[in-house]
């Protein structure tokens, strides 16, 4: 188990160093989620971030700075697992005399064998119960140290920094997010598609991705979702909306939503496509935006060159010409 724990930490430390493919990017992965966390400390004072995920950064006084911890929701330190086990030197303890000499009478040189302002520690749980091994980083931006006699241990008082931890996908998760990223619909997909009234004259298939977005259109408490489909009589591309598993509407074809210059053919141009909130709407240049209401919008794009939204308001969906770039 030991021999195990060393060799993926020293997997760790390589994965993060500069000059690799993953030099401190905290992005996520499709294995583990990126959370990034900046903040200061000073004093006796502790330090916590909620990470998400029942995950919490903290940074907890020492006799010598602080320690860094990260707490899961039983309150288990997952960052124990980082080597060397032994000693005062381990990643995740900030110390002040790590960035002093021996005699403490000036800058460490190399004379103590410490680890300097950035810190790699890893993640794992001994019990079994954890999601699998996460990574973590935090770096020292500014810091500031007492007890600078000669032979006398520095104290670390003041600490600046950012941080990045890398948590675990379920493998539960994991095939959550790799279905989402997937064209291929569902048995059970097609059958609610089916069974809200979509006409055998169009079929589901994901010519823009994701294959199915969701939210409440017209703000009845009930669950919408849209799909991209294809006549196939003639291969135009559609959009059907699915209100309360209950009415059909397709837009695409010559149902298109009264408001703004949307025409049909401008479905066969789109490249990508969202639902959210009207408050969450970028603002365009010159867009005077949606009127006010309740429901989720569907954007369409031509990215960077013309984008339309689909709402509904009160009685019916109509359609926002948002920008053009380039003509359609």
């Amino acid at each position: 188990m030991l021999r195990r724990l060393i060799g993926l930490f020293i997997w760790s430390l390589a994965a993060a160093l500069p000059g690799t493919a993953h030099a401190d990017a905290c992005t996520p992965t499709a294995t583990h989620y990126a959370a990034t966390v900046s903040g200061e400390v000073a004093g006796q004072h502790q330090y916590s971030a909620d990470l998400g995920h029942d995950w919490t950064l903290h940074l907890a006084p020492a006799p010598h700075g602080w320690d860094i911890q990260v707490l899961d929701a039983t309150g288990y330190n997952l960052a124990l697992a980082t080597l060397p086990v032994h000693g005062g030197t381990n990643p995740r303890m900030l110390y002040g005399w790590h960035f002093r000499n021996a005699a403490n009478t000036g800058p460490n040189q190399g004379d103590v064998n410490a680890p300097q302002t950035m810190r790699r520690f890893m993640l794992n749980d001994p019990r079994g119960a954890f999601r699998g091994i996460g990574l973590g980083w935090l770096n020292m931006r500014d810091y500031g140290l007492a007890g600078l006699e000669p032979g006398e241990r520095a104290r670390m008082v003041y600490l600046n920094f950012n941080a990045c931890v890398m948590i675990p996908k379920t493998e539960e998760e994991r095939i959550r997010d790799e279905n989402l990223i997937s064209p291929v619909y569902l048995d059970e997909e097609l059958e609610l598609i089916r069974t809200c009234g979509l006409d055998l004259a169009w079929r589901p298939e994901a010519w823009v991705m994701p294959r199915l977005l969701g939210g409440d259109f017209d703000a009845d408490d009930a669950h919408d979702y849209a799909v991209p489909v294809i006549r196939e009589a003639d291969g135009q591309h559609g959009i059907a909306v699915c209100r309360a598993g209950t009415w059909t509407s397709v837009f695409g074809a010559d149902a298109i939503p009264p408001g703004s210059d949307l025409a049909p053919g401008y479905f066969n141009q789109v490249e990508a496509w969202s639902v959210g909130s009207r408050a969450d709407l970028p603002q365009y240049f010159g867009d005077t935006g949606l009127p006010a209401g309740p429901g989720d919008v569907i954007t369409i794009e031509r990215i960077e060159k013309s984008a339309y939204s689909l709402y509904w308001d009160g009685a019916g969906f109509r359609s926002h010409h948002h920008y053009t770039m380039v003509e359609p």
